[in-house]
């Protein structure tokens, strides 16, 4: 029997683009077909993977690299329920031509498995009864962290303490609540694919990102993710993806330096490096004068003579590959982003994270409560702040003790055989 041609979709996010790539390259490996669906920039990337690409179309195609210029509303609102109406309201605006091409490449491979990454909502026309070719199996690829509320945790994770209320009270009552700051962002989704023919009812729209696929698959290991009491059955838990392999960068000249003390490795992520002084600034200063080198990656930003002060024991580049810095480094300083996350401790490195926006929060209290690291509980820490985080890191061996079981964890799991065998039907 022939294997079911694979399409993956992603919206055009450099972080949620990347994963969906990197899970391409292994599956076409295995032998798949495979067609990436995303921003027209990813092409080259997506047919380097040996992927065939289809771009998308209309306000779903843009360059998140003019992202604070095309939505200044991620940089000007503060993390809370004003923050996650526009969020979401701009993951359901690019649905209708996200759901255009999906339905345009479906006509040509209608027994394809759809696997899309959690902002993607191209798909849940069908999947909420619109017509149109419904995918044989549809997978939701969970590239951040997990935003299902249940009987004891929030879509942030654990609820927070409430008097009089044990942790099934406390939890009903913050889901509660976030429903109803939610309600305005899944009315308006549920009118979006009510205009394309859904018929069926969304939950509020942070558990619909989970819910509707037939399948979703979280991207992490369980050692990583809170348990839940009441996981659907079709949730699964895969593992993080392996590392990229790597790529035609050629080392900086002071890179043997890195063998000769301990190492600080320092990114505030591909999107939210627009304000240097929000995390790396801070870094640069609280660090200069330990006995560490500070490497500094800023995810292809490139900066003027005067934008940063660095000192004598900083070096700073434009674009670094964590997969070859990671496994060379005692701590990692990050906004929190998902996947540095997880490929820091695929490589064993406890961390330090100042997530202040997006699912950035999320991310850094898994980092504390899995004891893995330090969270700054903000994306604008003082510098006195960083440097003593970065100090108990580096002091205190339960932290990468704890890295390290993480580790092993992460290198046990098969997420690519493990996500074939749901594209089968295991």
């Amino acid at each position: 029997m022939t294997a079911a041609p694979i399409v993956l979709a992603a919206t055009s996010l450099t972080g949620h683009v990347r994963p969906v790539l990197n899970l391409a390259r292994h599956l076409v490996a295995a032998g798949r077909r495979v067609t990436v669906v995303s921003g027209s920039r990813f092409a080259p990337q997506a047919e380097a993977a040996g992927a065939a690409f289809v771009p998308l179309a209309g306000p779903a195609d843009f360059d998140d690299r003019r992202l604070g210029e095309l939505q200044p509303w991620l940089h000007e609102l503060a993390p809370g329920p004003a923050f996650l109406q526009a969020m979401f309201g701009w993951f359901t605006d690019m649905a209708p031509a996200q759901n255009a091409v999906l339905q345009e490449v479906l006509a040509e491979q209608p027994d394809a498995a759809v696997i899309h990454e959690t902002a993607f909502y191209g798909t849940w026309p069908q999947l909420l009864g619109a017509p149109g070719i419904r995918p044989r199996r549809t997978i939701g690829l969970g590239v951040f962290p997990l935003t299902l509320s249940g009987a004891e945790l929030t879509m942030m994770g654990p609820p927070p303490p409430r008097a009089g209320l044990d942790v099934r009270g406390a939890a009903a009552a913050f889901n509660a609540e976030l429903a109803a700051q939610l309600a305005g962002a899944t009315a308006h989704a549920q009118q979006v694919m009510a205009g394309l023919g859904a018929t069926a009812t969304l939950p509020v729209i942070s558990d619909a990102q989970v819910l509707l696929p037939d399948v979703f698959a979280q991207l992490t290991v369980a050692s990583f993710e809170y348990p839940r009491v009441d996981a659907p059955p079709t949730l699964r838990l895969v593992g993080a993806l392996p590392p990229e392999p790597p790529t035609a960068w050629e080392p900086p000249s002071w890179w043997p330096e890195l063998s000769q003390r301990r190492v600080v490795a320092l990114t505030q992520g591909t999107v939210a490096n627009h304000d240097l002084t929000d995390l790396v600034q801070p870094t640069l200063d609280a660090l200069a004068d330990e006995d560490v080198l500070v490497v500094a990656g800023l995810g292809g930003r490139e900066i003027a003579p005067g934008d940063l002060r660095v000192p004598s024991n900083a070096r700073v580049e434009s674009f670094i590959p964590f997969d070859a810095l990671f496994p060379l480094v005692d701590v990692v300083v990050t906004n929190g982003g998902y996947g540095g996350v997880q490929l820091a401790l695929h490589h064993g490195v406890p961390l330090v994270v100042a997530g202040g926006s997006e699912d950035k929060p999320a991310v850094a209290a898994r980092v504390a409560d899995f004891g893995v690291g330090v969270d700054l509980r903000t994306g604008r820490p003082e510098t006195a702040a960083v440097g003593q985080a970065v100090r108990r890191v580096l002091e205190e061996p339960a932290f990468r003790r704890r890295a390290r079981d993480l580790s092993a964890d992460y290198r046990a799991a098969d997420p690519v055989r493990t996500v074939l065998d749901i594209i089968d039907g295991a």
